[in-house]
């Protein structure tokens, strides 16, 4: 069921302008922030018919890939992490679909309980692939091949949004199921930044055009806006590409789990994450309750986190002038088999 925690206005926009930067610090949360918490909410993963045990329990069929034979793990749980970049004007003009804005930043977290870790996965928001379009009276009428990011933007901005953006990754992942979705908005990241006395980073670019003290080369504390100038900036930054943010991005969040890391060891109570929730409280949008969210930190407060992976590919622009990512599909499939799947014995 969707959740929002708390929210103060509700009269307030539907969805939020979301910076990529901010769906970082969940990541983080999720992975590291809990030495507190409850028992794990642990999904019931059967096969077959209730009250038929024989199917309940029976082994999925090993699959064949390059020679090779694997079966799928039984347990794992998939959260899409998303960032919006912007609305349309649409809803100003009492159109509620169509508004939802991109989706600017697309991590899927994968956790893996059979293995104890959790692997990132990162998207591209320009990575080419199926999308739903909605028609005139927002009633889904086909599909396309375009930008992920503008599959976000198909929507009311709200649940529908984040139902459509989950379902073109669950595509361009080969019908991967996506369990759960969180996005945040922009405004909460210098917040909870300076709620963390802020995260430091050396910066590799320039971003002197935005803040005079944010020189290529300088190792600084950032503070306030320039937590948001560093994750979120792209244009006239550096090589002024998404890979290139990406990496910022990634930069940020490992800055950023350390400090959690160390204040919740330093402080050894449940009230510093839950003080870290109160400040997500009015920027979030999500279908897991805050307890889930908790118990999921909990439960892989000793899983190993792996390195993020993305899929390869190459960078095109289109006719018309936009950036284009097509994923190549053989690595596609590695990715897939290597993440989702486990080597077994051809007769078993």
């Amino acid at each position: 069921m969707l959740k929002r925690w708390n929210l103060q206005n509700a009269d307030r926009k539907a969805v939020y302008a979301i910076s990529s930067a901010i769906i970082i610090l969940l990541i983080a949360l999720v992975v590291t922030v809990a030495l507190i918490g409850q028992e794990i909410e642990l999904k019931n993963r059967t096969i077959g018919t209730a009250g038929d045990l024989s199917e309940r329990f029976s082994e999925v069929p090993a699959v064949e890939y390059k020679g090779a034979f694997y079966r799928p793990y039984e347990n794992i749980t998939t959260i899409l992490v998303i960032g919006v970049d912007k609305y349309s004007d649409m809803e100003d003009l009492g159109i509620t679909y169509r508004n939802g804005g991109q989706a600017d930043y697309l991590q899927l977290l994968v956790i893996n309980e059979d293995t104890q870790t959790i692997t990132p996965i990162q998207i591209d928001r320009d990575t080419m692939t199926k999308i739903t379009i909605l028609g005139v009276l927002g009633d889904e009428t086909g599909f396309r091949v375009a930008q992920i990011c503008l599959s976000h933007g198909f929507g009311d901005g709200n649940d529908q949004s984040c139902r459509l953006t989950e379902q073109a990754v669950s595509w361009l992942l080969k019908d991967t199921p996506v369990d759960y979705y969180i996005s945040m908005e922009m405004d909460g990241v210098p917040a909870l930044n300076d709620a963390l006395d802020g995260v430091t980073v050396t910066l590799e670019d320039d971003f002197s055009a935005l803040d005079p003290t944010m020189v290529k080369g300088a190792t600084l504390t950032l503070h306030g806006m320039q937590a948001e100038y560093f994750v979120r900036g792209r244009m006239y930054i550096g090589v002024g590409t998404n890979e290139a943010r990406m990496g910022r991005q990634q930069v940020f969040m490992s800055a950023l789990t350390d400090r959690i890391s160390e204040r919740i060891h330093s402080s050894g109570s449940a009230g510093f994450l839950n003080n870290l929730l109160d400040v997500l409280d009015p920027y979030v949008l999500t279908d897991m309750s805050r307890g889930r969210i908790i118990n999921t930190a909990w439960n892989t407060r000793d899983y190993v986190q792996l390195d993020p992976v993305k899929p390869t590919g190459e960078y095109a622009v289109s006719t018309y002038g936009f950036n284009e990512f097509y994923a190549d599909e053989d690595a596609l499939n590695d990715l897939i088999m290597g993440i989702f799947y486990y080597p077994v014995e051809p007769d078993a």
